[in-house]
């Protein structure tokens, strides 16, 4: 038995955790990957990420790393590919926690933080069955940055995913062309604003109004990709790599069974980050609420409140008082 069980390893799951050491409460974290970081980890452990506070600039997997250094003081269990597929709310108000491997695991409380919940890349549906590319030339994350230098890389995309990596592989490699099938990107103004210049600079390729056509391939070695204009021009470039960096599906799986509110395939929680059950709380991108703004610092924020609100279900008879954690550090220091 813990006081609460956290579904989900990403950036909210671990400082949901470290705010559980904070505020005195046992707890575990049960993640479906074989490693903590949620989509930092899995889809782009190298990317850079400017938005979080204190951090002018961090990579996604140090951000990680971070992230559990401040909450492994405290000794989380960790549960690591587990899949969480059901739930029971038992009569005395605990509860209990299935796996699709058939474990159970029971806590006081519940705290949702899944994230997108899971999710698969967008593909390109006009190249057919490209499974051999995958994982070979054709990527739909970028994992090792390294792999990338001195090769051709075509990146699909007008994201801000896109023209992030389009910035960060610049320096890295031999040619770096980015094709967008609307007239204008829509990733953040200063990126779009660089990338562009870039092209007016002629260090980058540039294909609005673009989409794929076709690839030519040596077995899983690409060799060029055919783009073809909204006004009918066609345009071949060679290529080493294909990033396609369009976008993710994302899935509730079981979550979406259980019978809790949605809104726009998150589950819709109260000020306090309750769902719709007593003591089953959500936090991070799965959580919906008036304003919610799907960000990494949010997500953290929610965390915080989750943690908060569910002490008074975890411990109804005590009155609840806040601590600043620099008089706590202080108190666990001297002991």
């Amino acid at each position: 038995m813990r006081d609460l069980t956290i579904i989900g390893g990403g950036p909210t799951g671990i400082f949901a955790a470290f705010q559980c050491g904070m505020n005195n409460i046992s707890c575990r974290i049960i993640e479906s990957m074989p490693q903590l970081g949620g989509q930092l980890t899995a889809l782009y452990p190298e990317k850079h990420i400017y938005d979080v506070a204190a951090f002018p600039e961090v990579q996604a997997a140090e951000l990680v790393e971070s992230l559990w250094k401040q909450a492994e003081r405290y000794g989380p269990e960790v549960i690591l590919g587990e899949k969480v597929c059901a739930y029971k709310k038992l009569q005395d108000g605990s509860f209990t926690v299935e796996t699709e491997s058939g474990s159970s695991f029971a806590s006081k409380a519940v705290l949702i933080a899944a994230g997108l919940g899971a999710f698969s890349p967008r593909k390109l549906p006009q190249l057919g069955d490209i499974s051999e590319l995958e994982e070979h030339s054709v990527y739909y994350s970028v994992q090792h940055m390294s792999r990338f230098a001195g090769k051709k890389v075509v990146i699909i995309g007008g994201g801000d995913s896109a023209l992030d990596w389009a910035m960060m592989l610049l320096p890295e490699a031999e040619r770096v062309t980015v094709a967008h099938r609307s007239p204008e990107f829509r990733a953040h103004g200063t990126t779009q604003q660089q990338v562009l210049e870039a092209g007016e600079n002629g260090l980058m390729d540039i294909h609005l109004n673009t989409e794929v056509k076709s690839i030519e391939h040596n077995g899983p070695a690409l060799r060029k990709v055919h783009f073809r204009s909204k006004s009918g021009m066609e345009t071949v470039v060679d290529a080493d790599y294909m990033l396609v960096l369009i976008g993710y599906v994302s899935n509730l799986g079981p979550l979406a069974e259980w019978g809790l509110s949605l809104n726009d395939n998150a589950l819709v929680v109260d000020s306090h980050m309750k769902t719709d059950v007593d003591g089953l709380y959500a936090a991070g991108d799965i959580a919906s609420y008036p304003g919610k703004l799907k960000i990494i610092q949010t997500g953290l924020s929610d965390a915080a409140m989750a943690v908060r609100h569910s002490l008074t279900y975890i411990h109804p008879d005590k009155k609840i008082r806040h601590q600043f954690s620099s008089i706590k550090m202080a108190k666990e220091k001297k002991s």
